[in-house]
């Protein structure tokens, strides 16, 4: 992530309302497009080579930039694309520099031509070579870890991200903002979800919303830097929703200004290629998939299986985000929720929002394995439960959604 300091330069105000200035290149020529490729060359030529050397190499650009703080940006957001691994050995050395410091203290004061004594006696004491306790010395440190592998950026990749990461830096002065979308609907849901970020919903149509999103600057939050990560790594997917909007108010100055983000005015904020399917959260979750989409289809009663695609908004703005939906071609609609073996607060959780869903085309399906638990959920549910002892089956749960089926 970029620091304040990164895009403090390029935030301006003007007419009442924060503008970011972004790096813009107007052609695929763009003289800063083919220098952004540069970079990216230079550094996957430096396999190998230590964080602190790929940093210094990065920073001598600056004689062909005209602005350094634009530079230091992108050289930060293309090190945090990078992986960096410690070399064999570095867990060692710790030990090391107490051999090394142990050694010199018994040779103080220092004799000239001696200063490589410390080293050889603190390689005789660990049964090292003399070379390898040079190399190892500080390889613990982060400056010394190794790159290992370079991001398969080009000019265009990390005009992209850079941008992206500009975004981000705004937003960890944001006190609160308002997410809106034309659909995409699960994936924001799931992202503010797994970032375990405050919002609160409210309903705009049949299936628009309009979530509210506590921002870092807020002064309630107790630990904004550890929250303002977790934002940062929302965003990706919020943008990555078609059409989406984020207002936010950011502290700016001493003050309080709307910032507006929109991937319709900057299409460059979009994610660019393919993203990769996340996996179902568990072999259960994967097993009731898979023997439902093995007995419905059109031409097989007329049912189709979705996954968290109907939101169900909650007293105090909440959200309950059902496994499963099944909808069937003349429009009934009809929700699974798998229930399996998890922590005591999870399975209160889930009570609690079976309970305020209210919903009675929710058909749970819970594991035997929940006893007591398990009993607790069937009593707040509106809808059948289905139980199952060691995975689902599609049988009971596409007759117990038959039954309870409805249009929304």
């Amino acid at each position: 992530m970029l620091r304040r300091t990164h895009v403090a330069p390029f935030l301006e105000e003007r007419q009442g309302v924060l503008e970011v200035e972004w790096l813009e290149a107007p052609d695929p020529e763009a003289p800063v497009l083919l220098f952004l490729d540069r970079l990216c060359r230079l550094v996957r030529r430096l396999e190998g080579r230590p964080r602190r050397d790929v940093s210094e190499m990065l920073r001598r650009q600056e004689r062909r930039v005209r602005d350094v703080r634009r530079l230091a940006g992108l050289g930060k957001t293309l090190l945090d694309a990078c992986r960096f691994r410690p070399e064999p050995g570095a867990d060692r050395a710790a030990e090391i520099r107490e051999a090394v410091y142990r050694a010199r203290g018994r040779r103080w004061p220092p004799i000239p031509g001696d200063e490589n004594r410390p080293y050889e006696d603190a390689a005789g004491e660990l049964g090292i070579a003399v070379d390898r306790i040079h190399a190892l010395l500080d390889s613990d440190r982060p400056d010394h870890y190794r790159l290992v592998r370079a991001p398969s950026l080009d000019g265009p990749g990390l005009l992209r991200r850079y941008n992206l990461e500009l975004a981000r830096a705004v937003l960890l002065d944001a006190e609160s903002m308002v997410v809106r979308a034309d659909g995409g609907w699960k994936g924001i849901f799931r992202a503010l979800k797994l970032s375990r970020l405050m919002v609160r919903v409210e309903r705009e149509g049949r299936r628009r919303y309009r979530v509210h999103v506590t921002g870092p600057a807020a002064p309630w939050i107790v630990r904004p830097q550890r929250y303002g990560v977790r934002l940062a790594r929302a965003l990706p997917a919020l943008l990555a929703a078609p059409g989406a909007r984020i207002e936010a108010e950011v502290r700016h100055q001493d003050r309080t200004v709307p910032y507006r983000l929109s991937t319709a005015e900057h299409s460059w904020l979009r994610p660019d290629g393919r993203r990769r399917r996340r996996p179902l959260d568990s072999r259960w979750e994967e097993d009731l998939a898979r023997v439902l989409r093995d007995k419905i289809g059109p031409e097989r009663g007329g049912w189709t299986l979705v996954r968290e695609d109907a939101p169900v908004v909650l007293p105090g703005g909440r959200v309950f985000l059902p496994d499963f939906t099944l909808r069937h071609r003349d429009g009934r609609e009809a929700f699974v929720e798998l229930v399996g073996f998890w922590t005591p607060e999870y399975l209160e959780h889930k009570a609690k929002s079976v309970r305020d869903a209210g919903l009675d085309n929710l058909v749970l399906v819970v594991s035997r394995r929940l006893r007591e638990a398990g009993k607790a959920i069937e009593r707040e549910s509106e809808g059948p439960v289905v139980w199952f002892t060691d995975r689902p089956s599609a049988g009971p749960v596409l007759e117990a959604a038959e039954r309870v089926a409805r249009r929304p």
